[in-house]
């Protein structure tokens, strides 16, 4: 999978999200397994489960165990953090396409009925881009779907620049989520070059994440390139950037 991340967000500053057991439930209620068939088809991209690519093997935790597809624990934990049948939301889908989302629209129905068969009504909104992105960073949604392609392959373009409370602030932290523990891990992996030693810090913050689940993480995409069958030694970088040294033509 590519340096990215597709994922719905939970605003936790707007009822009923500041409840994680609400967060937990939303993340047991969808298929990812239908949304991968559905708009990552051919092996153009992978489940994901945390925050971070596979591809920062380093820093990135292999022993987290996923949120499963069970909509009855689901309901469980809607019912007891208080939530009733039938209760009304926003999922704002976005109006374009993106490499870790190619289908945002078609995602955001599959979302919505596996939420409506836990009781969730979702109502899905759109705007154009420069309006989604303006509302976004103003707090305005109650769910939202964007994703990343990271800048630098380093976890803390993800971690921090994602999910950090500094974030939260300036709306690069669209799920508004500032966790003590979480920010105390990141910071400290901030400032160590040990690279052993972020990773174990960066591995024990994405513990937190998944419990937290401040995101419902959905898929690391793969990026393609049509290439004509004449092209040898064509490459792509973790970063995406293309690499023409050693292309030839035969």
């Amino acid at each position: 999978a590519g340096l990215n991340v597709g994922y719905i967000s939970f605003n936790t500053e707007k009822a009923p999200f500041g409840d994680k057991r609400v967060r937990q439930a939303l993340n047991l209620a969808v298929n990812k397994k239908t949304i991968l068939d559905a708009i990552y088809p051919g092996g153009i991209g992978e489940i994901a489960k945390n925050p971070i690519p596979p591809v920062i093997g380093w820093a990135y935790n292999n022993d987290i165990k996923d949120y499963a597809y069970d909509p009855e624990a689901a309901k469980k934990l809607l019912a007891e953090a208080g939530v009733p049948a039938d209760t009304e939301i926003d999922l704002w889908a976005m109006p374009v396409a993106r490499p870790y989302n190619p289908a945002a629209k078609r995602m955001a129905e599959i979302v919505q009925a596996d939420w409506a068969k836990v009781g969730i009504k979702a109502k899905i909104v759109s705007y154009d881009w420069a309006e989604y992105l303006k509302r976004v960073r103003a707090g305005e949604h109650q769910t939202v779907m964007l994703g990343w392609t990271g800048d630098t392959g380093d976890p803390d373009n993800f971690l921090y620049e994602l999910l950090g409370c500094g974030a939260a602030k300036t709306g690069g932290n669209n799920a508004r989520w500032c966790n003590p523990g979480f920010e105390e891990l990141i910071q400290k992996a901030r400032k160590t070059s040990d690279r052993a030693e972020r990773g174990k810090l960066y591995k024990e913050a994405q513990v937190i994440f998944k419990d937290e689940a401040p995101w419902l993480t959905v898929a690391h995409a793969v990026q393609t390139v049509p290439m004509a069958k004449n092209v040898e030694g064509f490459k792509v970088d973790p970063l995406g950037h293309f690499k023409f040294y050693g292309v030839s033509m035969k």
